[in-house]
């Protein structure tokens, strides 16, 4: 496993799916998507397109870096392609264990022996995951956050993880260029994300037993720390059915009545309304009121 690796297979092309290839793209990495939705493949090529033309025109990138890059990604129409000679897989399928397991054996089946195997998974232990696979020494999670745009990143490291696998996916992660937070060991949620989790389920809470509105206590918290949005803002970002998914996952584990998503949660949901990626969330998109120049010093909005 001697180098840095340099193709990377990206299974599950969703809303993180397409952030990751995007970020591995701009990094030189040669990318291979793979989706068994031909309509999210379609849509995951035509986020990195808008994504290229406006750090192009941020300056962030030049016209001749954002051609080699899209150059760089390759659409696959099955598996076995994406996995060709591949030094990482990633896997980013909606956070629902049996999936991940039955996506993880097929992987595990297909893929060269030197394939490093993870999963961008915010809730589920890589080791809960593994257990379908024969690699196991060669899997660990990762939860990147924003990566078309930020630098955050977290790893985490199962009772499985070789060393060898561990310096590998280091220099991987900071092929990237970006900030690496690592677990050293297994725990639900990573560490940093543990702690955001620990204000989402609060803010939800409060929300779903009618103590606030979301741009109040979005209001409270931007004004507090500096942040150009809240929590509530956070979450329509990641997609509030992923936000479920999340919480869900945490319940399932506890059966704590308090890990328990809330009802006014599922009712949003249930109207399509799932964030940025819907058109609404906790705020109308594309031009939610967060990012007004008067939000923070309006007067409160009431009853919602």
């Amino acid at each position: 496993m001697a180098g840095i690796t340099q193709k990377v297979a990206v299974i599950g092309v969703g809303t993180q799916g397409a952030q990751i290839a995007y970020r591995c793209a701009v990094s030189n990495k040669t990318v291979y998507l793979f989706d068994v939705s031909k309509e999210i493949l379609g849509k995951a090529t035509e986020k990195i397109t808008a994504w290229l033309d406006d750090h192009m025109k941020k300056a962030k990138i030049t016209k001749r870096e954002a051609d080699l890059a899209f150059k760089r990604i390759h659409v696959c129409s099955t598996l076995a392609n994406c996995l060709d000679d591949a030094d990482l897989a990633i896997e980013s399928v909606p956070e629902d264990l049996e999936l991940k397991r039955k996506v993880w054996a097929s992987i595990d089946e297909i893929a060269p022996a030197k394939t490093l195997l993870t999963t961008n998974s915010s809730s589920l232990r890589s080791s809960e995951i593994a257990i379908v696979t024969k690699r196991k020494d060669r899997t660990f999670n990762v939860n990147f956050s924003f990566p078309v745009d930020d630098y955050l990143v977290e790893v985490m490291w199962n009772s499985d993880t070789s060393k060898e696998t561990k310096v590998k996916a280091r220099q991987f992660l900071d092929s990237l260029h970006m900030v690496v937070i690592e677990t050293k060991r297994e725990i639900k949620g990573f560490t940093f994300n543990r702690v955001w989790r620990a204000i989402k389920k609060e803010c939800l809470f409060l929300y779903g037993n009618g103590y606030c509105n979301p741009d109040d206590l979005d209001r409270a918290w931007m004004l507090e720390f500096g942040t150009s949005f809240g929590p509530f803002g956070l979450m329509d970002m990641i997609g509030l059915d992923v936000v479920k998914d999340i919480e869900l996952s945490y319940y399932n584990d506890s059966g704590e009545e308090s890990d328990k998503p809330p009802k006014a949660l599922y009712e949003m949901i249930e109207k399509g309304h799932l964030g940025i990626k819907t058109g609404k969330g906790f705020y109308g998109y594309p031009n939610p009121s967060y990012k007004n120049p008067d939000f923070l010093f309006k007067e409160s909005s009431g009853e919602k």
